[in-house]
């Protein structure tokens, strides 16, 4: 690119986007005990005492329970590199963030990477 002078090396602009990936959260498997989703949610019924819990039980008990969306506890099977992370229209999915930097001067690209969509830009940026 220096060859080429697409870069002129004085000034870069660095952005970073969110990209949704495409993995259902609903396919997280948890860490600890490999379950899935559905297990681990009739698992947490059935020690709260619903000993046969229903769809309604499992979606109410979710909807309770505190702190649902963490990177530590779970993992997508096939794409551990996804992780829980707010879009900018405020829904919560499973993604990926990119960040590039480009040269001011003539657009050139200079580098793109691909950060955990948990980690901050202010923390990604090195």
């Amino acid at each position: 690119m220096a060859r080429n002078k697409l870069l002129k090396g004085k000034t870069l602009g660095i952005d970073a986007t969110t990209l949704e990936a495409n993995a259902a959260l609903r396919s997280i498997v948890q860490r600890d005990t490999g379950e899935g989703y559905p297990e681990f949610l009739t698992r947490l019924a059935r020690e709260s005492g619903i000993a046969t819990p229903t769809r309604e039980n499992l979606a109410k008990l979710d909807k309770q329970r505190k702190n649902k969306g963490s990177n530590e506890d779970g993992e997508h099977p096939h794409d551990p590199n996804a992780k829980i992370a707010r879009m900018k229209d405020g829904r919560t999915h499973l993604a990926h963030k990119t960040e590039h930097a480009v040269d001011l001067e003539t657009g050139a690209v200079g580098a793109v990477t691909l950060q955990p969509a948990d980690r901050g830009d202010t923390s990604s940026l090195e």
